[in-house]
């Protein structure tokens, strides 16, 4: 389903020259294969006649994929996507292995855990992620997914992979998060204090601070010595807060089906001229932060605007438009994707308030670092702007959650289903 979804978006561009794509991947994958790092000089931003060169606007991933991609297959829109697709799927594959390890006895719970492990598959916006190599999501999914895997199912991880094993691979797949997008730092943070939580082996749990603070640290280090200042975010976090917080945000979001607010740019860049990146990022960081002192009722709507998009919206928003058969099943897909996430929301919350007894602890823990992920993941949209694609990362680790709760053995959940 994954390259059937691959083909039919994107066999038009199988001739497509990948250093032409858009979101600086394709500039930025160039600069890497050249020993340039991740270095973009462009007006794309919408500073029309002020060209900046960007050394520090993009998260690595999506970069060094397609640039392995390039070096084994050419300069081939679609064997390269092809590559992406089945690479970022193998952590699905483990995620999988891992809940087949421990799956419930009764065979009609049996059969909603592998239904659920599949469904996904079926959902247009997780498909969009796992086939498009365009967008950080693209990237981020897959490493988020296995990160989830290995922290709700715990116990039979161990089993299965060894403590020191499970802990260098945990830390690394966080690792993956946060080089995808660094805007889900809090994501990368909720989800360390949860393996905290459940593993008791000081040595480990130390490994695996370590190993996850090696990412940001490291890429604060690079930021410098590519663009002269520690960040472990990018230049470009100014102008999507600043997106997302101006005068003219309630008269064009959400953006019309098929549209995005990327033409926005040139209008917060009118007149303005920009020495380097960082300066264009601390302008429009001010300008965003100056709107909401002085605009808090407006913001409070621009928010629930926002919450709406990520939750409850069943029309998909910030991506390319569809029409007829197309457009049903993407509002079909929408539809399990709400369906999905809130079933795992609402159980997430009655077991944190219900689960009780020490037997029951590990997944009274898995629910309530469920539903901090759930909200880390929608803070930084909700600060700057939201598409569907920033919540569809979200859609496995729903899947996994509910896997989690039919996971648990019957006598105890039966019980604790009975005490509610």
């Amino acid at each position: 389903m994954a390259l059937s979804g691959v083909w039919i978006l994107d066999h038009t561009k199988a001739n497509k020259p990948l250093f032409s794509m858009t979101n600086l991947v394709g500039p930025t994958t160039r600069s890497l294969l050249a020993g340039e790092g991740l270095t973009a000089c462009t007006e794309d931003m919408g500073t029309r006649g002020n060209p900046i060169c960007f050394h520090a606007a993009r998260m690595p991933m999506s970069a060094l994929v397609v640039a392995l991609g390039m070096r084994l297959f050419g300069d081939h829109y679609l064997r390269v996507a092809c590559f992406k697709t089945l690479l970022l799927l193998l952590p699905v594959g483990v995620c999988i292995y891992l809940v087949w390890r421990c799956l419930p006895r009764s065979g009609g719970r049996m059969l909603l855990v592998a239904l659920l492990l599949l469904a996904p598959f079926a959902m247009t916006p997780f498909l969009a992620d796992v086939t498009n190599i365009l967008v950080d999501e693209g990237y981020l999914y897959s490493f988020l997914a296995v990160a989830v895997a290995l922290l709700f199912f715990d116990v039979q991880t161990r089993l299965a992979v060894g403590g020191w094993r499970r802990a260098v691979l945990f830390a690394f797949a966080l690792d993956g998060v946060y080089l995808s997008k660094s805007g889900v730092l809090p994501v990368v943070v909720v989800l360390t204090v949860g393996i905290l939580m459940v593993e008791r082996r000081a040595g480990l749990r130390w490994l695996v601070v370590v190993l996850v603070a090696a990412a940001p640290l490291g890429w604060a280090v690079h930021q410098h010595h590519a663009s002269g200042r520690y960040s472990v975010g990018t230049s470009f976090d100014g102008i999507n807060l600043h997106k997302g917080n101006n005068a003219g945000f309630l008269e064009h979001y959400p953006p019309s089906h098929g549209d995005s607010m990327d033409w926005y740019d040139f209008e917060l860049n009118r007149g303005l001229y920009f020495s380097d990146e960082w300066s264009f990022n601390d302008y429009h960081q001010r300008a965003a932060l100056d709107y909401l002192r002085a605009h808090p009722r407006e913001t409070l709507a621009g928010d629930w605007r926002k919450l709406n998009v990520l939750f409850f919206s069943v029309e998909k928003y910030g991506g390319t438009a569809s029409h007829g058969i197309t457009r049903m099943l993407e509002d079909a897909g929408m539809l399990v994707f709400r369906l999905v996430l809130w079933t795992a929301i609402l159980c997430a919350i009655y077991l944190v308030f219900r689960a009780r007894g020490v037997e029951r602890r590990p997944l009274r823990v898995a629910s309530g670092v469920f539903l901090a992920v759930v909200a880390a993941c929608a803070l930084p949209y909700v600060a700057g702007f939201a598409y569907t694609r920033h919540v569809s990362v979200l859609i496995y680790p729903a899947a996994l959650f509910c896997c989690r709760m039919l996971c648990e053995p019957d006598g105890s959940y039966n019980q604790g289903v009975m005490t509610g």
